[in-house]
Parts: structure tokens; C-alpha cells; sequence
């Protein structure tokens, strides 16, 4: 929900168009905004329609260490084998139709 008012926020409130704006949140003067306000309502959409998932993923979280998504945190973390093992937060996009 937070991600998507922040999304909202930018469409909404932000010139697209200042490269000298997005430069403040972007934290680096090379990258320039490649999207526009119909690119952020797609995406608003997308995140809608997502649903979060949970996974337990290697040491190094560069993997996934089973392949089973969970539907709660506390799932995930009761499927750890141990203490190095992290829990990986998956965002599931709804198959378009």
C-alpha cells in the first residue's frame, strides 16, 4: 500500500519532465526518469492486483532453498532449517487475462 501512495504521489504531484526533481530522489545526477504517467497507473494496477508471498531463501539471499512459497511470514520461517537461512519476501503478479 505504501509503494502504491508513493506511486500515486509521484504521478500526481511530481513534473515528470524536471530532470533537476528527479535528480533529489534519485541519488545519482546520471539517472533521468524513462517513464511516464501512464507507465505509473500500469504499474499502480500491477501492484493492485499482486499479492505477497514468503520464501526461505539461502544465507546469501541469492536463491531460494525450497521451492515453496508461503502465504504468512510465520510459514516461511517455520520451514528454516537453520540459523543462516533468511526469509524472502515475493511479490506474485496476477496472470493478465
Amino acid at each position: 500500500m505504501l509503494i502504491r501512495a508513493a506511486l500515486q504521489f509521484w504521478c500526481e504531484e511530481m513534473d515528470l519532465e524536471d530532470a533537476n526533481l528527479f535528480e533529489v530522489y534519485a541519488s545519482s545526477p546520471q539517472i533521468e526518469p524513462t517513464w511516464g504517467q501512464e507507465d505509473i497507473q500500469r504499474l499502480r494496477q500491477q501492484l493492485l492486483a499482486a499479492r505477497l508471498r514468503y520464501a526461505v531463501c539461502q544465507h546469501d539471499a541469492a536463491s531460494v532453498k525450497t521451492p515453496q512459497l508461503f502465504n504468512t511470514p510465520e510459514a516461511a520461517s517455520q520451514e528454516k532449517t537453520d540459523d543462516s537461512d533468511r526469509l524472502g519476501v515475493v511479490l506474485v503478479a496476477e496472470p493478465e487475462v
